[in-house]
């Protein structure tokens, strides 16, 4: 027993020493900056007052924060952005998967294609995306225009201002040709109902575009995952393309699903980049500012006022978290581990 404990010790010794150089780097870069950030959260700091000035106002900046109609746009205008770009992207996701895990010509060459964008950096994407929807190129609206001209035959043809753009795309494209007008409503309530801008949808578009093959390629590894007998004995019983997509390839990548359900839903709360490539002030009537932007905004341009972006930091990943955890509790339920 003295030679087995002496062992496992040794065992244990030896991956500490491993694991002790990543250990303190995260230590010194993640968790005091985590704990020195909450303690800020909590006192009237900025960039511009000594240390020996900070007063502590206990939840005053949370407080503020809840009262701040910009934060609150800003936290609206990340639901858009996650309502309107994880189910597309999800949903398109899983249509190419299918396609390319079929036996096609060129199936690696268009597999490498569709995620290239996303190995490719955020900047440099927001910049070329730009010039797609810039006033005076506008590439958006030349495709726009022949579509219109060429498959609808329409013969003055609607060009859009798409990142300067405030209104909706609901009250563009529906209430506004029906004729009604939409209220102001209290809360988020109206920002549901118009949709997001057209500026914020431009930008959702471009994430779609984005993170399409980074989703494609994860849902390709769950279908190469499923025992093809399945689809054999499906076959056998004449069952057709859609009986055996809802029947065994939607059942068996649940868990793939949820995966990327939760790591889009993190990831559009985190949305920051293009947003501040594509529209630097926020957009038009501050409708394509997230959560992350306005933090940004807040904590280190003009006044620096750090103890406020803190807060709103920390308010963030309640959201994240709670969102997170009404997931695992809603969706995860509902996931089959069993192939």
């Amino acid at each position: 027993m003295t030679s087995r404990r002496r062992r496992a010790l040794r065992e244990n010794l030896e991956a500490a020493a491993y694991l002790a150089p990543a250990g303190l780097v995260l230590f010194v870069f993640w968790f005091i900056p985590v704990v020195i950030t909450f303690a800020l959260s909590f006192f009237d700091a900025t960039a511009l007052k000594p240390m020996d000035e900070l007063r502590f106002v206990g939840l005053a900046q949370y407080q503020r924060a809840l009262g701040d109609a910009d934060f609150i746009q800003a936290i609206w205008n990340t639901v858009n952005f996650a309502l309107y770009s994880i189910p597309p992207t999800l949903a398109l996701a899983l249509i190419v998967a299918m396609l390319m895990n079929t036996q096609i010509k060129g199936r690696a060459f268009f597999r490498t294609a569709f995620f290239l964008p996303y190995v490719t950096t955020w900047v440099a994407i927001a910049i070329v995306w730009n010039y797609v929807y810039h006033r005076d190129v506008c590439l958006a609206n030349w495709a726009l225009v022949f579509l219109q001209e060429n498959l609808l035959g329409i013969e003055q043809p609607v060009r859009m201002r798409w990142l300067q753009e405030a209104r909706g795309i609901w009250e563009i494209w529906v209430f506004g040709p029906l004729g009604v007008t939409i209220p102001d409503m209290p809360g988020g309530v109206h920002n549901l109902v118009t949709g997001p801008s057209l500026a914020q949808f431009s930008i959702v578009i471009t994430a779609v575009w984005r993170d399409l093959g980074y989703f494609m390629v994860i849902f390709l590894a769950g279908l190469q995952n499923i025992d093809k007998s399945y689809y054999e004995a499906a076959a056998i019983d004449g069952a057709s393309w859609w009986q055996k997509f809802w029947a065994i390839t939607f059942p068996l990548l649940s868990p793939v699903t949820f995966f990327l359900l939760v790591i889009s839903m993190i990831g559009a709360f985190m949305e920051f980049v293009p947003a501040y490539v594509m529209t630097p002030n926020g957009g038009p009537g501050y409708t394509t500012a997230p959560i992350v932007f306005h933090l940004f905004s807040k904590g280190f341009v003009g006044q620096w006022e750090l103890s406020y972006a803190a807060a709103l930091a920390y308010l963030l990943t309640i959201m994240i978290l709670t969102l997170t955890i009404l997931q695992n509790k809603i969706v995860g339920k509902r996931v089959e581990y069993d192939a």
